[in-house]
């Protein structure tokens, strides 16, 4: 009986040693060796007509060798992956997916189908940037290709990853978006680009109810949303052309605060900088008329600030994320369903601080001191 003990004994032992050997894995995974498979770093996704979706990438990201555009049409996310694999000699991966653009359609409809096939693929990671596209994203990417640049994929995600890093506009990815999506006091946002033939710009913010796109926030007013959208921010520059004024290096900073009964707000914001450039009629060289052009300033950013604020009333929407701020020490907070009825018909109440730098060698042109102030 003990050599044939022995003999398991031995047998288990060259099993073990084979699997830590092969690293223990399971004997199921297909290979990833590097000549057989392709990253895919950019997902264009838009709907037809009937409903189908088609979806767009560029192949390959890595291999010298001339890349294109390709796009399938399907009915299911992952459909649409086994199909693209159809279409290249290399099996598509998406562990190096790092961005995902909508169309301004799909997004309209909604993207709640995307998303979940998003957070379910294991190989994506939650920091792929989100974007909605308004214009000829395909028509874009191939005269990008073919004529002007190559690796247009990695020219996207770095731009991406400087705007995110400047903070002056709406970057979002996809573990932010699924945070405001189900956070009950706010709601989600997307950054909005447009596209044509050669260009490619930031337009502003998409607005979401849900998972659905109900509106946009375009410049000037995607300025306002910026300052309102952190408690502390530095901008580099503050274009007003409504006041023929340009602000600089402003750090701008907010205070929020409710009454008892939460139904009116205050909001208090100081906008500290420079004046970087004036083309208005004031004599700015003039104390008197410095302090006076300042106010007139404070109450025109005022006045736009309580426009943008009424229009997200006006859909119902928090992208600022204000019903956070009911949830304070010391005080009992409302529920997040409470505040949805609530924040349409909230009384909102807005202060404006300007301090600004560099005002004494302002003075307009003679030929212009006794013509009427635009």
């Amino acid at each position: 009986m003990r050599p044939i003990s022995r003999q398991i004994n031995r047998g288990m032992l060259f099993l073990l040693l084979f699997l830590l050997m092969s690293g223990c894995s399971s004997f199921m995974v297909t290979s990833n060796t590097v000549e057989e498979i392709s990253p895919t770093i950019l997902l264009y996704l838009d709907q037809d007509k009937d409903g189908t979706l088609q979806i767009s990438t560029i192949n390959p990201p890595l291999k010298k060798e001339k890349k294109s555009q390709i796009t399938i049409h399907s009915v299911l996310m992952k459909e649409g992956r086994f199909r693209l694999d159809h279409k290249y000699y290399r099996e598509m991966k998406s562990g190096q997916l790092r961005m995902v653009f909508f169309s301004e359609a799909l997004a309209r409809k909604g993207i709640m189908d995307v998303i979940n096939t998003l957070l379910l693929d294991p190989e994506i990671s939650d920091r792929v940037y989100l974007a909605v596209v308004k214009g000829d994203m395909i028509g874009y990417l191939n005269n990008q290709l073919q004529h002007r640049q190559e690796q247009i994929d990695f020219f996207l995600y770095k731009m991406m990853t400087h705007y995110e890093k400047q903070r002056k506009l709406t970057i979002v990815n996809l573990h932010q978006f699924m945070e405001s999506l189900f956070d009950p006091y706010a709601d989600p946002v997307i950054p909005l680009f447009s596209v044509s033939n050669a260009e490619f710009s930031y337009q502003g913010t998409a607005l979401f109810q849900d998972d659905r796109m109900t509106e946009a926030i375009l410049p000037p007013d995607d300025v306002y949303f910026q300052i309102l959208c952190r408690k502390t921010r530095q901008h580099k520059v503050i274009p007003l052309p409504a006041m023929d004024t340009t602000l600089g290096e402003v750090l701008s900073t907010r205070r929020i605060r409710f009454n008892e009964s939460y139904r009116e707000a205050q909001i208090d914001i100081k906008l500290r900088g420079r004046l970087e450039e004036y083309q208005g009629k004031r004599d700015l060289s003039d104390p008197a008329e410095t302090a006076s052009w300042i106010r007139t300033l404070e109450r025109h950013i005022e006045s736009d600030i309580k426009r943008l604020i009424h229009r997200f009333q006006s859909l119902s929407v928090d992208p600022i994320h204000l019903g956070e701020q009911t949830l304070r020490l010391m005080r009992r907070p409302i529920s997040g369903e409470q505040w949805k009825q609530r924040w349409p018909h909230m009384q909102v109440n807005v202060r404006v601080h300007v301090d600004l730098e560099h005002m004494g060698m302002l003075k307009p042109n003679k030929s212009e001191i006794s013509s009427p102030e635009r």
